[in-house]
């Protein structure tokens, strides 16, 4: 899985859960924040981190959570982790 399909699958993921938070669809951007540009809660965010791993098969630390903040930040670790991982 490339760089490109692993960014459009989190940005699928975030647009599903900011359908069910009634969150504008125009800010989700790649570089949008999570919490401050889109409105995502703690519950939403653990929901895309937790989904991330399985949908990918990656185990992603704990300290690395407060790092994902966007879906550049989400691609760029669940792309780390992957390449780990092989």
């Amino acid at each position: 899985m490339n760089k490109e399909e692993i960014k459009e699958a989190i940005r699928g993921m975030i647009i599903e859960i900011a359908e069910d938070m009634d969150i504008d669809e125009e800010a989700i951007t790649d570089d949008a924040k999570f919490v401050s540009d889109m409105g995502l809660d703690s519950m939403a965010l653990l929901e895309v981190l937790a989904t991330m791993e399985k949908k990918f098969g990656v185990s992603i630390p704990e300290t690395e959570f407060p790092n994902i903040t966007s879906i550049n930040q989400c691609t760029d670790t669940v792309e780390k982790y992957l390449v780990a991982k092989s």
